[in-house]
Formats: C-alpha cells, structure tokens, sequence
C-alpha cells in the first residue's frame, strides 16, 4: 500500500483526501492532472522535467481504482508520456489540440491549419527579438502551439515585455497569446482548451464524477468546465488549484481548493489511493456481517 508522507507543512493536503474520495469513491470517476508544476516540479528546461517518484506511485494505484486516468498538458502528447512513463492513461496535449489514440499521436483536424502559422510566427519573434535578450530564451515549436520560455533570462521581466511588443506586431496572424508561469503560450483561435478537453473526456466515457488538478492559467480553463457541469447536471466534481509563490491570481480564485506544492500533490494521491483501497474493505465488511448468518439461525 502507498505510504504517504503528509506532514504539518501539508495540513491542506491532508484535509482535501476527503473531498476527492467524495467525488472518486462511487459510480464510474476520473482523475485528471496537469504535468508541469502539478505532479512535476516547475524547471528552467522543459527537457529537465520530470515526475516525483511518488506520484507516479500513486498514478499506478489510482489507474486500477478509476474508470478514467487523465493527463492534460500544454506539452506535446509524445512529451507527455514519455514524461509520465505510464500506459493504459488518456493523453490529451497541446493544450487540447492533440490526443494520443491508437497508438499514435494525433492533432485534432482544426488546428492542423494552424500548424505552419505557429511555426512562422515563431521564427518571426526569434528573429525580432534584441539579440543581447535570447540568453536564456527557448522557443518551443509543439506543432499547433508554441511556447517561449524566458525563466532563465537574466531579466526576466525586459524579455517578458519585449515579446509581447513583437507579439502584438503579430496580431493579424489571428494566434491567441496566453501567459502562464515565466512562458508565454502562442494557441490557435480555436475554442479549444484544457477545459473542452476535461469536458470532452466526461462525456467520452461518460463520468459521474471527476477531480482535476492543475497550477496555471491555462488549467484555469478546466476549473471553470468542472464548475460549468457541476452547476449544470449536479455532477460531482472538485477543481484543485496547486497554489505556490507564482501562481497566477485567476488559479487562486478559480479553484475550488488548493494545495501548496507540487509534493502535496503527490502526497495527496497517495494518501487519496489509501482511502479508495479502504472503502473495498469496507464494503467487503459490510457485506460479510450483511450476508453471515448468526450462530444458531435457521
């Protein structure tokens, strides 16, 4: 059984593991996560990323309790897993452009226009922006989006208002920009997101419950979806902001709980597989002293 290791630092942690069970622990359910500052701790270099061991612990545990293991990520669907290292979840990328189904991944037909666009307009802000403010500039080509990440710049904010000069230059492309934690996110116009994702995934296997996690704007998106249908079907749902020193207002305040760290996060699905294995035991006790027959019935 999972160990988990919630300590004082992670009270908040500690008091959501009855929310999530609430919502998980009856009917068919599903648990989706952001990667990046949710399960993997935020870095300079989106290759240095990884998952913490316990978390992935935990992935292995609730993926046998779940009818649904998500992940949503504004990584590439590829990137992805080969991040999380598990079969048997469903991938959704790109920040919802892009899915992995049978075997491969796929981006969805509407943003396949969109991909040379990205590209262009990517080359564009290279090529426009200060050479003295590269260092410590990756740009990032995901196929229907693109992402600049500037945390490793020495003046992260210069480089930051810069970009958004040359990116409203850029305006007529008709690509939406969208800023999350030291990156900015260049997106088709598409009515597309993390939140259409989580919806989509609902309905696909149709859920009476889900539970998603996420720390930056665009996980923001899916809050709002779960919101959307709790109020609109009384379905369960809880939204969990990761809420840290950088997270952006609307996280805050969109969520429906949070927690502190990306370490909370990992002792909270763990702790969360514990209590979902302890409801089997229950119920297998429950229906023992329902079905045994007292000494001396007939």
């Amino acid at each position: 059984m999972y160990e988990s290791s919630i300590d004082t630092d992670n009270a908040a942690a500690r008091r959501l593991v009855g929310p999530v069970i609430d919502v998980l622990g009856q009917g068919r359910t599903g648990l989706v996560v952001d990667v990046d500052g949710t399960i993997s701790p935020i870095v300079a270099r989106p290759e240095d990323a990884f998952v913490l061991p316990k978390a992935r612990q935990a992935l292995i545990g609730l993926r046998r309790r779940l009818a649904v293991l998500g992940i949503v990520t504004g990584r590439s669907v590829d990137d992805a897993r080969s991040l999380v290292k598990l079969d048997g979840l469903t991938y959704i990328g790109n920040h919802g452009l892009e899915v992995w189904r049978d075997g491969h991944a796929e981006t969805l037909p509407e943003a396949l226009p969109w991909v040379p666009v990205v590209a262009r307009v990517l080359d564009e802000v290279a090529a426009k922006l200060d050479p003295g403010l590269k260092v410590g500039v990756i740009f990032e080509d995901k196929g229907a989006t693109a992402s600049l990440h500037y945390r490793l710049a020495p003046d992260p904010a210069q480089v930051r208002r810069q970009l958004l000069e040359i990116l409203a230059g850029c305006a007529s492309t008709g690509l939406q920009v969208e800023e999350g934690r030291r990156v900015i996110n260049l997106l088709p116009p598409l009515h597309i997101n993390k939140g259409s994702a989580v919806t989509w995934i609902v309905r696909e296997h149709g859920l009476g419950g889900i539970v998603y996690l996420g720390d930056d704007i665009t996980d923001a998106h899916a809050f709002r979806a779960l919101n959307s249908l709790r109020e609109a079907g009384g379905m369960r749902t809880l939204s969990v902001g990761v809420v840290g020193p950088e997270t952006p207002a609307i996280v805050r305040h969109s969520a429906d709980v949070r927690v502190p760290s990306v370490d909370a996060v990992a002792d909270l699905l763990g702790a969360v597989l514990d209590g979902l294995d302890g409801l089997d035991g229950l119920e297998a006790s429950d229906t023992m002293n329902t079905r045994a027959p007292s000494v001396g019935s007939k």
